[in-house]
């Protein structure tokens, strides 16, 4: 019995080109799909982070404009002091006041931002934002929020413990009957009229209340809301997010 051998023809040429041609289409479409999947999850992942960061935002500007009020209030209080230190007349009526204006000379109010949506974006986040206008802002944001917090923790509580420290030369804490409610001694005495050393505490009074009147207040806090106002309109611009109150 005779076996027969099934032959087979080789592939010509244009066979091979085919069939790799309809691989490469399949690779190429599967490589395409998966990429365009990939921009629409980051895409929604995108405008999730605009609309958090939108009411991060909106927290910010609120503390921001709270930090303003301290502020500038106490900036009063610098000036009363001031005043009282220049004119060096210590009647008992200007001793009980320059007590109850040291009770507001000292303290502090750092502004606190919210970091839930920026960690993110700081993290990787950041890849993922289109916008380049929203990107640019929340560098400069970022920065001055930098900046801000090492102006505070560094240069102001530095000039407020120079000043605290001073205070304790001055004033007699046995004169202080009721600090919340600023009730003074009425035969209250500074522990020193030394007129240099009053007038070495009144300096340094002048040049926190620079700090405090045009570096915090009128350069960071006014960039800030500046900025946190430009940052919320690009967001609603460009996401079509309403601005968060």
């Amino acid at each position: 019995m005779e076996v027969h051998h099934h032959s087979h023809h080789p592939k010509k040429w244009k066979e091979y080109i085919a069939e790799f041609l309809m691989l490469f289409a399949a690779v190429t479409l599967g490589f395409l799909a998966e990429n365009k999947r990939e921009h629409y999850v980051e895409g929604l992942k995108e405008v999730q982070y605009m609309k958090s960061l939108m009411e991060d935002l909106s927290k910010d500007k609120f503390d921001l404009n709270e930090s303003i009020k301290f502020t500038k209030t106490q900036i009063l209080y610098y000036d009363t002091a001031i005043n009282l230190l220049s004119a060096g007349k210590w009647t008992p009526e200007n001793t009980i006041q320059f007590y109850r204006v040291s009770l507001k000379l000292g303290g502090s109010r750092p502004t606190t931002f919210v970091e839930r949506t920026s960690s993110q974006l700081k993290s990787g986040g950041m890849r993922i934002v289109q916008n380049r206008k929203v990107a640019t802002l929340l560098a400069t944001y970022w920065q001055l929020i930098d900046q801000l917090n090492d102006f505070e923790s560094v240069s102001l509580n530095g000039y407020k413990q120079n000043l605290k420290n001073m205070n304790y030369k001055i004033f007699d804490g046995r004169n202080y009957i009721d600090p919340k409610n600023k009730i003074i001694k009425e035969d209250a005495t500074l522990m020193t009229y030394d007129r240099n050393y009053l007038l070495e505490c009144n300096n340094r009074l002048l040049d926190l209340r620079y700090s405090l009147n045009y570096t915090a207040v009128q350069y960071f806090y006014e960039n800030l809301n500046k900025t946190i106002t430009e940052l919320q309109k690009a967001i609603a611009d460009g996401y079509e997010i309403p601005i968060t109150e």
